[in-house]
């Protein structure tokens, strides 16, 4: 055994527990505060050479995972209560559920032509979550299982509407069967944000205009496909133990930006231009643009291009 493996080991074990105690909700803490601790790699890196007993280098250790843990513990945390409502007109879902089984909530909101630009800000604490369907309404929401129902608002102001979609309490993400499809509008441009607990996504966007998506995940396997609606479309994956699998299509130029930690890769029809970025052999050419930023943990990572047809 190398003289600094028990150290790698011990710090590999550390950030596999806390993984885990996150996706049960044992300790709760950003991805974003556990991916800003990175400077410690250094600090276990120099214990490891110092010239001192393995004892002494054991209780550095130790005191610095404790350090990195009271880091996490006191770091702010995500709020996904992105808006302040307080100036806009708000409306909140009540559902009907007088024909529904239990377990199930329909929402649906009527679509206003003067509405350009739609948020979507989306909780998927845990579950399987579908978003692929084209509506005529503003968006619909079908949801089924046995997770916390959840509570919808809805907020306009001049050409911008912003939904917001939650679990009415919070929920521990284990022991849930829970599925969820969201479909949406063609017309309007869409931002789209979802928070990813022990959750599955899959979502077919090659029918929208999407501007932006934006997932923060935890545990989960995402699924997505990235059509050529749009001029510029940026994603943004921040992801825990993660499975994440992207299409794009080959009309569009595309640039992917990787920090990964872990991570296997199968980044098909892209050329590398340095550590960490791909771009398409289109990427100057191409009027229509996709950016792709990823910053996972111990995931696999696969991403191709595909006639825009399929």
């Amino acid at each position: 055994m190398k003289k600094g493996d028990i150290f790698w080991g011990i710090l590999l074990l550390t950030l596999g527990t806390l993984l885990l105690f996150r996706n049960f909700d044992v300790f709760n803490f950003s991805l974003r505060s556990l991916l800003r601790l990175w400077p410690l790699i250094f600090v276990f890196w120099g214990i490891a050479v110092l010239p001192v007993k393995q004892g002494i280098k054991l209780i550095l250790v130790g005191l610095t995972i404790i350090a990195g843990i009271l880091i996490l513990a006191f770091s702010p945390q995500h709020d996904y209560r992105w808006f302040d409502w307080g100036k806009n007109i708000d409306y909140e879902y009540k559902e009907d559920i007088s024909k529904e089984t239990p377990g199930e909530q329909n929402f649906s909101e009527n679509y206003d032509s003067t509405i350009t630009c739609v948020r979507l800000d989306l909780d998927a604490a845990a579950g399987k979550f579908y978003m692929r369907d084209v509506s005529q309404k503003l968006f619909e929401f079908n949801n089924e299982g046995n997770a916390d129902p959840y509570k919808i608002t809805t907020s306009y102001e001049d050409s911008l509407a912003v939904i917001h979609i939650r679990h009415k309490n919070k929920i521990h993400t284990h022991d849930l069967d829970n599925s969820a499809w969201l479909s949406l509008n063609q017309s309007p441009v869409w931002d789209i944000n979802i928070a990813v607990g022990a959750a599955e996504l899959e979502a077919d966007l090659t029918s929208f205009r999407v501007e932006r998506i934006d997932i923060d995940g935890g545990a989960s396997k995402v699924e997505m496909k990235i059509g050529s609606k749009y001029k510029r479309t940026e994603v943004n994956i921040d992801a825990g133990a993660s499975a994440i699998d992207i299409e794009v299509p080959y009309e569009s130029a595309c640039e992917l930006r990787t920090n990964t930690f872990l991570s296997s890769r199968d980044i098909d029809g892209f050329n590398k231009i340095s550590g960490g970025l791909y771009q398409t052999p289109n990427f100057s050419d191409s009027a229509n643009q996709i950016i792709i930023e990823i910053d996972a943990a111990v995931s696999s990572l696969n991403i191709k291009r595909v006639p825009a047809d399929i």
